[in-house]
């Protein structure tokens, strides 16, 4: 029997429904076993800033993995709308890591594919260390870029699996990273689809309940109408 397939989310509590809506996504595409860890609240002690709450513990994923196997990293504000066994597959390129390409010399980690066994550079807390006492860079770290410690650690992710807040045919992955308009926070986004569709079917097969939607919007996660754009948008796209 094959080993569940690794997957790490970073998250936070204003995320938890993202967190789930994502996580039904996922296993309602594959056959594959799979194995959720919610990475967040981990003090690494870093004397900075992140950009979130949980995104430098990504680069802990292989020495968590006993530097064995393979990973998938995904951020939480994110749907699938593929077989995550596909992006496992991918071809690592002579790499040890997929990323989606940034620039000629960075790249996007919110989205990683990891042999772990590859990794065992990987130490997440010496790098923090190294970065409070100015010796490397969080934003090099962050990117893949050269000021980092991973710099040259990444083969191209193709673009299908971290869609930049759009979908189409191809798109095997969205990507909501514009904070303010993600579909759980604000309405009328142009492809929120993906998200009011997958909110939909959680609630039907009971993942998460109305009470729990609910208690969301109390407490300033989502917004309040999103229940009724749901079922207007699944309506509509019934007609």
């Amino acid at each position: 029997m094959s080993e569940p397939i690794r997957i790490f989310i970073g998250t936070e509590p204003a995320q938890w429904l993202a967190t789930e809506v994502l996580k039904r996504s996922i296993t309602t595409r594959t056959k594959a076993d799979v194995e959720f860890n919610d990475l967040m609240g981990i003090n690494l002690g870093l004397k900075m800033k992140m950009y979130t709450g949980f995104s430098f513990y990504r680069f802990g994923i292989p020495e968590q993995c006993g530097y064995k196997g393979k990973a998938i990293y995904l951020d939480a504000d994110m749907v699938t709308l593929g077989d995550i066994n596909e992006l496992l597959n991918l071809d690592f390129q002579e790499k040890p890591a997929l990323a989606k390409v940034c620039n000629k010399t960075t790249m996007f980690t919110s989205v990683m594919l990891m042999d772990c066994e590859n990794l065992k550079h990987w130490k997440v807390r010496e790098w923090v260390a190294l970065i409070n006492a100015g010796l490397t860079s969080y934003q090099g770290c962050m990117s893949g870029g050269p000021s980092g410690m991973n710099f040259g650690d990444f083969g191209v992710l193709p673009d299908i699996w971290n869609d930049f807040d759009h979908y189409d045919d191809t798109t095997k992955l969205i990507h909501y990273t514009n904070v303010p308009t993600q579909p759980w926070k604000r309405p009328g986004h142009l492809y929120r689809g993906a998200f009011l569709g997958e909110l939909h079917d959680t609630l039907e097969d009971g993942t998460v309940t109305e009470d729990q939607v609910k208690r969301e919007i109390d407490a300033g996660h989502i917004y309040p109408n999103i229940l009724l754009d749901m079922k207007d948008y699944i309506t509509e796209t019934k007609r």
